[in-house]
């Protein structure tokens, strides 16, 4: 592992980021933040992480402060991922030592633990809390009932709660994120416990503890948990007591794990287990965020991209956890689609259109490709069609009513998101080939389907013209003019993972690729743009399956262990790593890249 731990944690109807030493783009708060329930419509959670005080310090995440100076910011000496789905750093600090660990678990609850130990050889008295900072929601009043505070508001109602605590400060924070109040009132002693009910654009922060004899070199330990339900009412009913925690979330990702595919494996099983939970943390009822961390927003919401989601499925497809990825083409197939019968390209956190998030990039005619083939593969394995014969028409006309060049279907931004303008793309014409290949064996329509074998035999076509002795298929056709762009495009790996045609000129271009595509010897570049310039993830993991599909079990050993090499302290995959320093990655953890590592994983069993 390289790069600092941020985690994906979650559960049913829970979904967020976690980490106590790396910032994110908004890098404010620590612990859990950004964490959704019931949808990706609202962010509930600035900070949520165990405090500690002890004497005039107190310690939370990596931060540690007093009255005067700035925080100082503490480097775990150990961060990794227990069993699969418990988040756990420890520190080392003058006087004592702290181990924090953070989970999801069950419908909708999140639990936390921290083990502090004295370094000191001095028993003394210290407190210890559930900090919380929860982001602002309408109509939202904070009170506490016994060993417990409720925060409820006009989206859901929020259980703070720790056995035996009576410890407890309510405060309203300010709107920006910067936050003061909470900690000076523990710092100066400033006891704030009324119910408050704070402004619609402020947050509230929460501490709920107590004080604790720490034994001279002895330890003890502190647990809590935070609960989510749309209404008090539905608080109530499922109360349950901050006790065992880390046992209910070990039963209950347990049981996940065992209802799909046993990684055989040994090399890879602890770091797949890591990442297949990360990727059901990070779902909620279908809707698969393309990140949590804040890179890749849209309207102040995590965005949907089709195409992600869709790479996520076929990862669940392949490690045979059928639930969730019913759940995923499902809530893909009820989209609104463009009046072409198209996807659109990027949906809100509400799931509604959101075009041109970071960048307008027309059509993204690819996701068709994966979300038909994924259709097969679902109805191959349980033997139901999730889309009606008329529906999957209405959805493949785009691909035949659409531009055409050289065969080829577009113009769209494919994979890469059109760095190259508008574009007639190999490698989507690959997906769309292998999407309509797999649509022909669920469409019963014999003058439709004969439309389709047209297409296909076209886009192979276009395909095959793109290809240049020595150099492999290059990237395609652009719009604007009709020279064939000279570029590699590695998403083209994918091609036979989504059901096209296993050419001789993509041997030949595989071939061409390992040694012109390469970073830090097994890493796989993009497409010879700068964007993220060096290896990434998901390219790396798609060449790794298409070697193994072909028989160079050497390449795909080779590429999953880089792959295994190349995550962060918990074991997650980031998207890429910088091309000029091999100890720099972008955007961690990235959810497709984890995604695409159970894939990777699980290509032996598909």
């Amino acid at each position: 592992m390289r790069y600092p731990g941020l985690g994906i944690i979650g559960c049913e109807k829970l979904a967020g980021m976690y980490g106590v030493n790396e910032g994110i783009i908004d890098g404010k708060g620590t612990g859990v933040r950004h964490l959704f329930y019931d949808g990706f419509d609202l962010d509930l959670v600035h900070s949520a992480v165990t405090l500690i005080k002890d004497g005039d310090r107190i310690y939370y995440g990596n931060r540690l402060e007093r009255k005067a100076g700035h925080p100082v910011h503490i480097k775990p000496v150990e961060s990794k991922t227990e069993e699969g789905f418990c988040f756990t750093d420890r520190f080392e600090m003058d006087g004592l030592t702290k181990t924090d660990r953070g989970f999801g678990f069950g419908q909708s609850s999140l639990g936390f633990q921290c083990d502090i130990t004295d370094q000191q050889n001095k028993s003394r008295e210290i407190e210890v809390y559930a900090y919380v900072l929860l982001r602002p929601q309408a109509k939202m009043k904070v009170e506490k009932k016994e060993s417990r505070v409720i925060a409820a508001g006009a989206h859901s109602a929020i259980e703070v709660r720790a056995e035996d605590c009576d410890l407890i400060t309510i405060v309203e924070e300010g709107p920006t994120g910067f936050i003061y109040r909470l900690t000076s009132a523990l710092l100066y002693d400033e006891g704030h416990d009324a119910t408050i009910e704070p402004r619609d654009d402020s947050l509230t922060g929460i501490l709920l503890g107590k004080k604790v004899t720490l034994p001279a070199m002895g330890s003890v330990s502190f647990e809590w948990k935070m609960q989510f339900e749309r209404t008090i009412e539905a608080l109530e009913t499922n109360i349950s007591q901050a006790s065992r925690l880390k046992n209910k979330a070990q039963t209950y990702w347990d049981t996940f794990i065992q209802q799909g595919n046993t990684l055989q494996d040994p090399r890879h099983q602890e770091q797949e287990r890591v990442n297949r939970i990360a990727i059901k943390s990070a779902m909620i009822g279908g809707f698969v965020p393309a990140d949590l961390t804040g890179h890749y927003y849209s309207d102040g919401m995590p965005s949907y991209y089709a195409r992600d989601s869709m790479m996520v499925a076929r990862a669940f497809l392949s490690a045979g956890h059928l639930k969730e990825a019913k759940e995923i083409i499902c809530y893909l197939k009820n989209r609104k689609r463009k009046s072409s019968g198209e996807f659109y390209q990027r949906y809100n956190g509400e799931g509604n259109p959101s075009e041109g998030a970071n960048n307008n990039v027309f059509h993204q005619l690819d996701s068709i490709g994966y979300f038909a083939h994924n259709l097969w593969v679902y109805k191959t394995m349980t033997g139901r069609q999730l889309m009606a014969e008329q529906e999957l028409k209405s959805l493949l006309t785009a691909l035949l009513t659409c531009e055409k060049k050289n065969g080829m279907v577009g113009p769209e931004g494919g994979v890469n998101e059109g760095v190259f303008g508008p574009a007639f793309i190999t490698s989507s014409n690959m997906f769309i080939y292998g999407g309509v290949k797999a649509a022909l064996k669920m469409i019963e329509d014999p003058d439709f389907c004969k439309q389709l074998k047209d297409l296909n035999a076209e886009i192979l076509r276009g395909v095959e013209s793109t290809y240049l002795e020595g150099e492999g298929y290059q990237y395609g056709y652009v719009s604007y003019h009709n020279e064939l762009v000279k570029k590699y495009d590695t998403p083209q790996y994918f091609g036979l993972l989504y059901g096209f045609e296993d050419t001789e000129n993509m041997r030949l271009t595989h071939q061409h690729l390992i040694d012109h595509a390469a970073f830090y010897e097994d890493g796989i570049g993009y497409s010879e743009q700068e964007y993220h310039h060096g290896p990434w993830i998901f390219n790396t993991g798609a060449c790794a399956q298409y070697a193994h599909l072909v028989g160079d079990e050497n390449t795909y050993i080779r590429k999953l262990e880089w792959i295994s090499d190349h995550g962060n302290d918990y074991g997650l995959m980031p998207e890429a790593i910088n091309g000029d320093d091999e100890n720099q990655c972008y955007i961690n953890p990235l959810i497709w890249a984890c995604a695409e590592y159970v894939s990777t994983c699980h290509i032996k069993n598909t």
